[in-house]
Formats: structure tokens, sequence, C-alpha cells
């Protein structure tokens, strides 16, 4: 059964069947072959995988990172941090890095990072004289920096499938992300005095004190998220809804009422999306509970190694490379029913598991073929892939060794949800 399913899953792939359609097709070629289940089964288990509270954030979330990415907040952040850090060598690398940072704790999605921020930088840094492949490399990989900030989609998701705390997710991916974002500028200052790229002028107080203002609102907006659940004034799907009208009644003067109806029907498509895969996927995933498949793959790990360091080590070569093939919606609902009974029996704490598959996955955002950071940034710099792939190296290397830091250190994940949550 377990080799019908996953092989009917990578055919249907092969033959480029949308991955939506093949992990509840999948599942169901599976049931029909058992013939003891009613095929009643597939369309209960897809109302019922959606049918869930926290869910709601998704949709709320998107709306509130495309309100932003509309209404200005985009551009201010990246005035706010060019005044921050644009005097360092290979200023506006260094901007890009924080700007995303900055974005990517209002969007909730790595795909809205890129466009947002790369649709502004991309065009500067190829007039500074940046090689147009060095800066979309930076700005592929400042994306996938990004999933680990809330907050964050890919959270939520997990969060959902091991009923984790949303909040400890999110906060406990803030020292990981600075730790990857902080590893990026060094490899920028690096490259940058290699190849004599520029410093832009030091912005003075004053400046910097108007940059701080002209941001506030976008800045106001994540403390709102952040506040509001670490200190339980309401859940991560209230935040959402929070955001969402915070941003739309005070959001800056430059959204338009003709913009809404885009922004309504792209936030509207993209959550079909998402709830499309998830519902899906929970006919594959009722199927693999059903064979025990994660039992059994359990089993086979622990006859390999019961050492925790071991198993993450597994998980980290499998997670990069499902993460070259599969998006992180799907890449969770397949392989979270799997890996996280082994993590929970190996005493691997949850909210350090998830954070390390959020990483592994932010990774699989940047290497092709299904990188969707790459896809956005080589479409607004019309560069071929291929030319991309070697700037990139050097950005893939630090994010695995930051992926191996915060895989082995648990503390740097932990601190935070201990201080604030009691976690």
């Amino acid at each position: 059964m377990a080799i019908l399913l996953f092989g009917s899953f990578v055919l249907l792939l092969l033959i480029d069947v949308p991955i939506a359609i093949a992990l509840g097709l999948a599942g169901v070629i599976a049931l029909v072959w058992q013939g003891t289940i009613s095929l009643m089964l597939p369309i209960t288990r897809m109302v019922a995988g959606i049918d869930n509270f926290p869910l709601l954030a998704v949709p709320m979330f998107i709306l509130a990172g495309s309100i932003m990415q509309n209404g200005g907040a985009a551009v201010r952040l990246v005035r706010l941090a060019s005044a921050l850090v644009g005097f360092i060598r290979g200023g506006l690398g260094m901007v890009v890095i924080v700007a995303t940072i900055l974005f990517s704790g209002i969007s909730g999605s790595s795909v809205a990072d890129t466009a947002a921020i790369g649709s502004l930088m991309l065009p500067a840094m190829e007039k500074k004289g940046y090689p147009v492949e060095f800066a979309t490399a930076l700005m592929v990989a400042a994306g996938g920096m990004g999933i680990l900030i809330p907050p964050c989609i890919t959270m939520i998701i997990y969060a959902y499938l091991a009923n984790a705390s949303v909040g400890a997710l999110f906060i406990g991916g803030i020292i990981p992300g600075l730790i990857m974002g902080a590893g990026m500028m060094v490899l920028t200052y690096i490259l940058a005095r290699r190849y004599g790229f520029p410093a832009e002028r030091r912005a003075s107080l004053k400046e910097i004190g108007h940059a701080f203002a002209q941001s506030s609102w976008a800045l106001l907006t994540l403390g709102i998220i952040l506040v509001g659940i670490v200190g339980g004034v309401f859940t991560a799907t209230e935040a959402a809804v929070v955001a969402g009208l915070f941003v739309g009644i005070l959001v800056y003067k430059e959204l338009r009422w003709r913009h809404l109806p885009k922004i309504l029907v792209d936030t509207a498509v993209t959550t079909g999306v998402v709830m499309l895969v998830i519902s899906t996927s929970t006919i594959f995933a009722w199927v693999l509970a059903n064979q025990q498949i994660p039992q059994k793959v359990a089993q086979t790990i622990f006859n390999l190694s019961s050492q925790p360091w071991v198993f993450l080590l597994l998980v980290n070569i499998l997670m990069l490379f499902v993460g070259t093939f599969l998006d992180a919606t799907p890449a969770l609902m397949i392989l979270v029913p799997i890996l996280l009974p082994i993590a929970m029996r190996l005493g691997i704490d949850p909210i350090h598991f998830g954070v390390v598959l959020v990483a592994n996955l932010g990774i699989g955002f940047i290497t092709p073929p299904v990188g969707v950071t790459l896809f956005v940034a080589t479409s607004i710099t019309k560069v071929p892939i291929a030319r991309v792939v070697k700037p990139l190296m050097p950005y893939f290397l630090v994010m695995v060794a930051t992926l191996l830091l915060i895989t082995y250190v648990p503390w740097f994940t932990l601190l935070l949800p201990h201080l604030f949550m009691g976690y």
C-alpha cells in the first residue's frame, strides 16, 4: 500500500498534475486498491481537514500582507532599512536583508516578501552597479530567510498539524531568523569588499527618526500581532483578524479603493490554493495513518539509531531534498504526521522541531526546480535561473550552516518562548 501511495503520487507529479490534485488522487487510488473503505471517506476527510479554527488565520494574514504591500509599507520599510544599514559597505545588499526581515513581520509569506522588496530593491541595485545575478541571488536568499520571521503561514500550518502553540512558534523563530539574517549580512559585507560594491550615504539621526516615524504603522502592526499573542490578549487567529482590520483602517493613504478588488481576489486565490492543498493532503495523511506507515518508519529509524542528533541529521537531509520539489504546505502535510511522533519519542521539543522544519523549507524556497522565491526574483530581473545559481551558492551555504546551528542548539529557538510564555 505504501509503495502504491507514494508511487502514484510521484507518477502524478512527473506527468505535471498539480500537487494539490496529486495528493488527493494518490490517496483515492490507494483506497480503491484496498477496496474495503467507502469512497465517501475522501470527501469527509477533505471537509474535516479545513474545518479548523486556527486555519482562519491564513486568509487574514494574507490579506493584511497584501494591503501593506499595496499601501506603501514596503517603500517605507526599505527607507528605514536604508537609514539604519545603508552606510555599510554593500549598503543596498544590507538594505535588502533588513527590509525583508521587517516586511516579513507583516506579510507572513516569503513570496510576498520577495515580490514587494524585490520590485523596489532589484532595479535600484542594478542602477548602482551591482551585478544583476548577484542582486537577484541576494533577494532570493533573503526571501527564503524571511520564513523564520513571524508571522508565518507555514508555522500556522505546522501548529495545526502538531497541535502546538502558534505563539511559541512565532517567537521561537525570531532568534534563528535574525541569526540567519546576520550571517547573510556578514557574507554580503565580505563580497562587497571583494568586488568593490559601494556604501550609501550615512543617515543623520534626524533622518533615522523620520524614517521610523514614516514606517511606524507597519512596525506597530508587527508589535500588535506579537504582543497580543504573547500577552494572551488574543489567539493567533484573532491576531490575524485584528492585524487585517488595523491595516485596513490605518494603512497609508497610497492605497486606493480601486486597489481593493484586486487585493481581495488575490487573497481569495492564494487562500484557495493553500486550503485545497491542506484538504486533499488530509486524504493522503489518513491513508498513511491507516496503514501505520509513521510507526513503521519510526521503527526503521530506531533500528538504525536511537540518538536524537542522528535523527535530526536525517530529517535535515530529507527536508532539504524534499524542499527542492515540494512546496512548504504539502511537504508539511505529508511529513509531519510521519516525523513528529518520532521526534516526540526521542524527546525533541515540538516547537524546536517545528522551527527546524520551517528553516529547511525556507532553504527549499531558494533551490530549483520548485524554489518559489527563486522564480519570483528572477521574474523581476528576467535573469535565467542558471545564471543565478553560482552567486546563490554562498548564501545557500550560510543558510545550511545556520540550520545546523539551530538544529543542534535548541536554546536559540526555545529562549524567547521560555522567557515570554513560560514555555
